[in-house]
């Protein structure tokens, strides 16, 4: 949850710092280059670089390809006082990576015929007093072009008085209404807020008669094989654990250890926990449809919000994206997610069906401790991860 503005940021970093420009020239690397001896010799050392400029206490990142081809590696420890080296079965908060979670239970269900709710429905079907109700979407409220206002800064003051507290979700929904707009018209701009999440949760909830930890259970964790996974929203996870160490409220110590703290701040927006392994299957799940419909996932890939000052950066329905600027392709689908004490990412690549995922405990200096190891990875990972096509994109890619 953390920042709005540093979420932003860590969903464009995921591909641009990654997969742009930044990578060396290298002619149409073989996907067994992900397994070249000399290039894990180099993965290693740039970990190395990358994780002790994070300041994180540790961290552990994986990469597969399909046919059972992976790079796994961890650097530092899962608790400080007990000194447990990170592992990937690991469970720990996942912060905004619930987001494309939410956005596909949702994609499912207005799949359904059975379930009154489609895109262009508008949220005063369901919230009539909540600000420019009548002109939001459902389309709105998943790919954040609907202007809510975002309370990230009263959030974490709210963290930081009570890190325990798991608001209900009628009262994230009202704090999220009396939080000033953003300066454009619904659909016309792009606003990353977890509000847009806490109505969609609240909508999933009168739709379906539902809990969302049940409908994320029955529709994601189960079926797609993430026993480790599940919504959270009072934040608690099951050994083995990581714990999360976090500067952003500094009475609270610094670091303090945030292992025990609530997701309630974060509730559909980043309620989760998961594991290094569970994040690999949900990225291949999300890369191959997650039981969305094929023209749903066709939209949730073409509906999208450019993120400004970022050229081939978007925001489709629920998924950061990154697109060709010259073909219009998608190149890869990721989010990232922050709570105190914890970084992640994860994203899916079209073209090799490569997922990659990343796990941190802490928040560093800037907040978003977890870049500085993408930073260091991305040169070389990038043109193994990408790949390169000479065919056009097919849907949803395009």
């Amino acid at each position: 949850m953390r920042n709005s503005k540093l979420a932003v940021a860590a969903i464009a970093a995921v591909t641009s710092l990654m997969l742009s420009g930044c990578a060396p020239e290298i002619d149409d690397p073989p996907l067994t280059a992900s397994l070249d001896p000399a290039l894990r010799e180099q993965l290693e050392a740039a970990l190395d670089e990358g994780f002790a400029a994070s300041g994180m206490p540790g961290v552990i990142v994986g990469v597969w390809f399909p046919g059972e081809k992976e790079w796994v590696a961890a650097r530092g420890v899962a608790d400080v006082e007990t000194d447990e080296p990170m592992a990937r079965d690991n469970q720990q908060k996942i912060g905004s990576i619930t987001k494309t979670i939410v956005s596909t239970v949702m994609l499912q269900v207005i799949g359904e015929p059975e379930f009154d709710v489609r895109l262009d429905d508008t949220l005063d079907r369901w919230y009539p007093e909540f600000p420019e109700a009548s002109k939001i979407t459902v389309r709105m409220l998943l790919n954040h072009s609907s202007g809510t206002g975002e309370a990230g800064r009263a959030q974490v003051d709210r963290i930081c008085s009570d890190p325990y507290a798991v608001p209900t979700p009628d009262e994230l929904i009202a704090v999220g209404a009396a939080t000033p707009r953003a300066d454009f018209a619904p659909g016309e701009g792009f606003e990353y807020a977890n509000t847009n999440y806490f109505l969609l949760g609240g909508i999933l909830k009168q739709v379906t008669g539902e809990e969302l930890a049940t409908l994320i259970h029955d529709r994601i964790t189960e079926p797609f094989g993430m026993e480790r996974s599940r919504f959270a929203p009072d934040g608690k996870v099951t050994a083995p654990l990581t714990h999360g160490y976090s500067s952003f409220c500094p009475e609270l110590g610094e670091p303090a250890d945030t292992v025990d703290w609530s997701n309630g701040e974060s509730w559909a927006g980043g309620g989760m926990v998961s594991t290094l392994d569970d994040l690999y299957a949900w990225g291949e799940a999300l890369g191959e449809g997650a039981g969305v419909t094929p023209e749903l996932q066709a939209a949730r890939y073409a509906d999208v919000a450019p993120i400004p000052g970022q050229a081939g950066a978007a925001y489709g329905l629920g998924t950061g994206l990154e697109i060709d600027v010259e073909t219009g392709c998608v190149t890869s689908v990721s989010h990232a997610g922050a709570e105190p004490g914890y970084g992640t990412n994860v994203a899916y690549y079209p073209v090799t069906g490569a997922v990659f995922a990343v796990l941190g405990n802490g928040d560093g200096g800037t907040g978003d401790a977890v870049q500085e190891v993408l930073k260091t990875l991305g040169p070389l990972l990038g043109p193994v991860l990408l790949g390169s096509s000479t065919e056009p994109c097919a849907a949803p890619w395009g």
